[in-house]
């Protein structure tokens, strides 16, 4: 082999690593930003009241429902991750001062308007197995 197919081997060579290195970095890069695109809440408030029906209340997105059912009305407010019954026109106002949840499996009940709000986790199971107090 001469010199100068010497030199032409060694180029060659160190122009396959280069390609190599910079399509791995490309793959590491676009894995990278795929994994934080699809990084999405799948918390959600499951709301089921007097009348049978049933609501759902993504926590990634702020927002606010009015639930009036043949037993009351309830404001169910979603805000930073956490969910409440922010609003109650019934007696004794529990379903009010339970406050902020944000776990799967946890849930605050209004008993008077027989209103259930229960947080689910697609992606994960509850982390609890039972809840009591």
């Amino acid at each position: 082999m001469t010199v100068a197919q010497k030199k032409a081997y060694r180029r060659m060579r160190i122009n396959v690593i280069a390609v190599l290195v910079i399509t791995a970095l490309a793959l590491a890069a676009a894995t990278a930003a795929n994994a934080l695109g699809n990084a999405v809440d799948a918390r959600t408030a499951v709301i089921q009241d007097a009348d049978g029906n049933t609501f759902a209340m993504p926590l990634s997105k702020d927002d606010v429902l009015t639930v009036a059912s043949s037993a009351g009305t309830n404001v169910i407010e979603v805000q930073s991750g956490k969910v409440r019954v922010s609003e109650a026109d019934c007696p004794n106002q529990d379903c009010v001062e339970q406050g902020w949840i944000s776990n799967a499996g946890q849930q605050i009940v209004c008993l008077p308007h027989k209103l259930v709000v229960n947080i689910t986790d697609e992606d994960t199971a509850s982390a609890y197995d039972v809840v009591g107090q």
